[in-house]
């Protein structure tokens, strides 16, 4: 089995337990209306094993489907099952989605998550190949000798519900989504970079959807990778919409967790913001 599989059966009890999420203790736990939403953008354990041969437990052990439907198998959720690949953006995308299931009613609860499992070399040298990793160590988020990222390994789960089902069944909520928007920077440069005008776009789009205003907004955690193309154009973004000069009364606050942990790849959470007034 792939480790990643394995660490996701773990993470998410973990995350059920800390929610305090029992299945069928609730009308939005009925085991029929809980649904899983996983992003993977790597097979590293499958690549590995390849040249090992097959037996009968292989595909469901390394195929990444298996990864969101090994969840739902066990803990026997007939909700529909989602595997994710947007790159860098997997378990945001992930999320996405959950949170349009919601919405539209498809389901009550939401198990969202990724895994990112480094088990080869060959990213590491693919990636090398490409100039995306650092020379020189972690990812170098705002400075000025920034030279690409650092990978990480993680695996990482949400639970998600309504508000009002959260607070009916008296769980421990960490924090509310008001709302989510995405789209491509098709106008950049490359494939690989990201464009001001167009993530600017997506900021006010997802502010007129909130009802919030730039100055609501206290604090933003960027991709933040530590590349001098994709930090300085995320900064110039999010400054033109959420920090023009004299629009705020207290300064916004930025950040970026890769600078710590490195770059998580497929496990990279939605962009974070938090509000001032809730």
């Amino acid at each position: 089995m792939d480790p990643g599989q394995r660490l996701l059966l773990h993470t998410t009890y973990e995350a059920l337990e800390d929610a305090g999420v029992t299945t069928n203790g609730t009308r939005s736990t009925d085991t029929k209306r809980v649904s899983t939403f996983i992003g993977i953008g790597a097979d590293d354990w499958r690549e590995l094993h390849q040249a090992l041969g097959v037996d009968s437990h292989w595909i469901h052990g390394n195929e990444r489907a298996f990864a969101s439907g090994r969840l739902n198998h066990y803990f026997k959720w007939e909700g529909a099952t989602f595997c994710v690949d947007s790159a860098c953006a997997s378990a945001a995308t992930a999320t996405a989605l959950a949170f349009k299931a919601l919405i539209n009613r498809d389901c009550d609860t939401a198990i969202v998550g990724g895994a990112n499992i480094i088990a080869t070399p060959f990213w590491h040298s693919a990636l090398s190949r490409g100039v995306f990793l650092s020379l020189t160590g972690g990812c170098k988020t705002f400075r000025e000798d920034a030279d690409g990222y650092c990978r990480g390994e993680a695996v990482g789960v949400l639970v998600l519900k309504r508000q009002d089902d959260a607070l009916q069944d008296n769980d421990k909520i960490i924090s509310v989504i008001r709302g989510y928007a995405r789209n491509h920077s098709a106008k950049s440069t490359s494939i690989t970079h990201p464009h001001a005008g167009t993530q600017e776009r997506l900021y006010r789009s997802l502010l007129n959807k909130t009802g919030l205003e730039p100055h609501d907004i206290g604090y933003i955690e960027f991709h933040g990778t530590g590349t001098t193309a994709g930090d300085s154009t995320e900064l110039e973004s999010i400054s033109n919409v959420f920090a023009k000069a004299g629009s705020r009364q207290k300064p916004l606050v930025v950040g970026a967790i890769k600078a710590n942990i490195g770059h998580s790849e497929a496990v990279g959470f939605p962009q974070a913001t938090s509000i001032k007034k809730v």
